[in-house]
């Protein structure tokens, strides 16, 4: 435990360092939210109470899938993952500590925005917090375990890369955080099903806002934690097959 806990701050203190992890899990989700936060709760009234929820299933997704897996891929090019097993350093505290590094600066962002957006946009705040925070726990969760399996899976910064964006666009478009997931044509509707944020703002309605929909919350909230939990057994499994062949 003791080892993944100066990974992690050894993590922390790289991160601190890096420009593109500031850029990505900071920056760009911070100012998405502030310019697109003043659009939609000028235009598009429907979203402006889930603006939270909306704005933070945004950066989550963009922070860890995006942010993530080339920053894993890089280690693992650069040959410090190699040093870390010949210095006797578990491969499984690297990864440990990467996810909880990632998770705890999108956790910070999220906070920032479920703070400010009522605040700055006249956001509606949660009727249920625990619903709130426990499916913003989930989907953190879930989305840093994904950000982690597609660095492990990624042979290449490059090709880490395109696995992201084919991952965070759709997630984008198809999971209803920029307009209703009903106004998509069928076949698209059901391919959202595919991602975390669309199961994760199903959640945030139900269980947070305490709104009507045709998903049952506990339901989507569960297959978030599942996605998790498949996700991060995925991803130590072919993060230590890896480094064994390697």
């Amino acid at each position: 435990m003791k080892t993944v806990w100066t990974q992690i701050y050894i993590q922390l203190r790289m991160d601190a360092r890096d420009k593109g992890t500031i850029l990505v899990f900071y920056l760009v989700p911070l100012g998405f939210y502030a310019v697109m936060g003043a659009v939609f709760s000028s235009v598009n009234p429907e979203i402006k109470p889930v603006l939270s929820a909306t704005m933070a299933i945004f950066s989550i997704t963009m922070g860890a899938v995006i942010g993530l897996p080339p920053a894993l891929v890089k280690l693992r090019e650069a040959g410090v993952l190699r040093a870390y097993q010949v210095s006797g350093i578990p491969g499984r505290s690297t990864l440990a500590g990467m996810g909880i590094s990632a998770f705890l600066h999108l956790a910070l962002v999220a906070v920032i925005i479920s703070v400010s957006a009522p605040l700055l946009f006249g956001a509606q705040m949660p009727q249920h917090m625990g619903g709130y925070l426990l499916t913003l726990l989930a989907l953190l969760v879930c989305s840093v375990a994904l950000g982690l399996l597609i660095g492990v899976v990624a042979s290449t910064q490059a090709a880490a890369m395109m696995i992201s964006q084919a991952v965070f666009m759709p997630s984008l478009m198809l999971s209803g955080i920029m307009f209703p997931a009903n106004l998509l044509p069928a076949p698209l509707e059901y391919l959202g099903n595919v991602f975390p944020a669309t199961h994760a703002m199903r959640a945030f309605h139900a269980l947070a806002y305490g709104a009507h929909t045709d998903f049952q919350g506990s339901l989507a909230l569960g297959i978030v934690f599942g996605m998790a939990f498949l996700a991060v057994i995925a991803s130590v499994w072919k993060f230590e097959l890896t480094t064994r062949v390697a």
